[in-house]
């Protein structure tokens, strides 16, 4: 315990001293993130140095302490013994023990991070395409699957599942989600060094509990080097993360939660750290469910996100974080009751918990369970034909405050005048943080039988295509002249919107994390 306190209190030390250090560093060279006047609201150039804190700090760390712990090992008993005599005699005489498939995969998890951290330094600096970018998460995932981070069985109820060949892939679903789904969440001031810090917590506890002294060590010199970071990346942030260091917890995460978890055969072992990264999973699983069903390709940009939904209910940047953080401990408290337990309901009740307090609060969730709503009307009417003679009209507005319903009924009366098949309105303004969807289907037509012709018009305002307005008709229809009527009313949304940007342009925006870091789902042609 006394090692596992030193770990955690000097890496928090080193982390406050680098942190300057590299800022200082990163100005010289260029690896900051500049404002914009589109996603990134910050006023200054700030420093993407987190990550490179976070690595160097835990390649010191770790291997010191480590080594310190199993050297003076007995000392390090005894003061225990002495000063944290409450302790139960077997939780307090745990050694630090190595065996030799350890020395292989630590060395495979040092391989790994530095070309994790090499990809998001040059994704930082100088921007990498997304294909790039998950090609160099795949060879550091590979790295740790040759290292030894693997598992081959799972028992439920007493029956065993064997994965054979599978369990290759999931270890490459499991660690490229946790990467890809923190990086995506890395999107407001502390908000990923705060989760960071919560689930290495909880996974320290998980190690202790099981006596892995040295998975602890390691961990709890990640909890450490994150909240030293955490001091300067606390709202309103001097430092940003980038994209090194939300890759780089997610994969750490990742990577340890196999070692103290995954390893175990018993199905509360798999519920348990899947428990511990709830929070990202659920927002990145929220964002691909919001894109797919307002028809949008899920490598779009949006605000979407929790803290942005936060931030749009009227919390600030604190007590957003703060919400972020009881959520989080809400889940991990499930996972390691879980593990303590063996009994994988404490995870799946947590997780559920969660997602019932944000619904009910109102502070994320809700579009998405409006479209899935809607998508499920639509197949309901579609399969058992209810009311297939009714036109089908439908709108989410999924973020923002602005009224698009006036807008929404002149196309809608327009569809129904000019006798459409369908129409579909797509809104999506991330620098306005507005996003709506709607959809107009003529009766008899749910089962898009009868489609002749498309037609689909951008919204573009200011330079910037902020949706799309889409036309399906009958052959029968003129659709010169409704094309030419439609074109009149997106001019009209088009202006709408550029009062909108001049609006926000001459007023001070909420103030995000500029890393928005939709790299892992940006399309392949990205740069930034």
């Amino acid at each position: 315990m006394i090692v596992l306190s030193l770990a955690l209190i000097i890496s928090a030390v080193l982390a406050l001293a680098l942190v300057p250090m590299f800022s200082t560093l990163a100005k010289s060279i260029g690896l900051v993130d500049k404002p914009d006047a589109n996603r990134k609201l910050h006023a200054n150039a700030i420093p993407m140095v987190g990550g490179l804190v976070l690595f160097t700090t835990v390649l010191i760390i770790a291997p010191l302490a480590i080594y310190f712990g199993v050297k003076f090992q007995p000392f390090f008993l005894g003061i225990g013994e002495a000063v944290l005599g409450w302790i139960p005699v077997d939780f307090g005489r745990r050694l630090i023990r190595i065996h030799p498939e350890d020395y292989r995969e630590l060395l495979g998890l040092t391989i790994g991070s530095s070309i994790l951290v090499l990809i998001g330094f040059i994704d930082d600096r100088f921007g990498m395409r997304g294909k790039k970018k998950l090609a160099g998460q795949i060879v550091a995932t590979s790295v740790l699957i040759y290292f030894g981070f693997q598992f081959d069985k799972m028992v439920i109820a007493g029956f065993e599942i064997n994965f054979g060949v599978f369990s290759i892939l999931i270890v490459y679903a499991w660690v490229l989600g946790a990467i890809n789904s923190v990086n995506l969440l890395d999107g407001a001031d502390g908000i990923a060094a705060t989760i960071g810090v919560i689930m290495s917590m909880a996974l320290s506890l998980l190690a202790i509990y099981q006596g892995q002294m040295l998975n602890a060590i390691i961990t709890m010199s990640i909890t450490g080097a994150l909240l030293g970071f955490l001091r300067y990346n606390f709202p309103p942030a001097k430092v940003y993360l980038g994209d090194t260091g939300s890759m780089l917890i997610g994969f750490l995460l990742a990577a340890m939660a196999i070692r103290c978890t995954f390893k175990h055969t018993s199905a509360f072992a798999f519920f348990a750290p899947l428990a511990l990264l709830a929070i990202p999973f659920i927002d990145t699983s929220a964002a691909i469910v919001r894109r797919r069903l307002t028809g949008r390709s899920i490598f779009a940009v949006d605000r979407g996100h929790l803290h942005h939904s936060l931030m749009k209910r009227g919390y600030s940047p604190k007590i957003s974080l703060l919400w972020v953080a009881l959520l989080s401990t809400m889940t991990a408290a499930g996972g390691v009751l879980s593990f303590v337990n063996e009994q994988s309901e404490y995870a799946i009740i947590a997780i559920m918990l969660v997602v019932i307090v944000m619904l009910s609060c109102r502070i994320f969730g809700i579009a998405e369970f409006q479209l899935v709503s809607r998508k499920a009307s639509t197949v309901a009417k579609s399969v058992f034909k209810i009311d297939r003679t009714l036109a089908h009209n439908a709108a989410v507005h999924v973020q923002g405050s602005r009224d698009w319903a006036q807008q929404w009924k002149l196309l809608s009366e327009f569809a129904d005048e000019h006798d459409l098949v369908e129409l579909t309105l797509d809104l999506n303004a991330p620098w306005l943080h507005e996003s709506f969807n709607a959809t107009w289907k003529k009766g008899e037509s749910v089962g898009n039988e009868g489609q002749d012709w498309k037609s689909e018009l951008p919204l573009i305002a200011n330079a910037r295509c902020f949706g799309r307005l889409e036309l399906t008709g009958a052959g029968s229809l003129d659709h010169h002249r409704a094309i030419a009527e439609a074109l009149k009313i997106a001019q009209s949304i088009e202006l709408t919107l550029t009062d909108n940007i001049e609006l926000a342009t001459a007023t001070n925006s909420p103030k995000l994390n500029s890393v928005e870091n939709e790299a892992e789902l940006r399309a392949p042609n990205s740069t930034t």
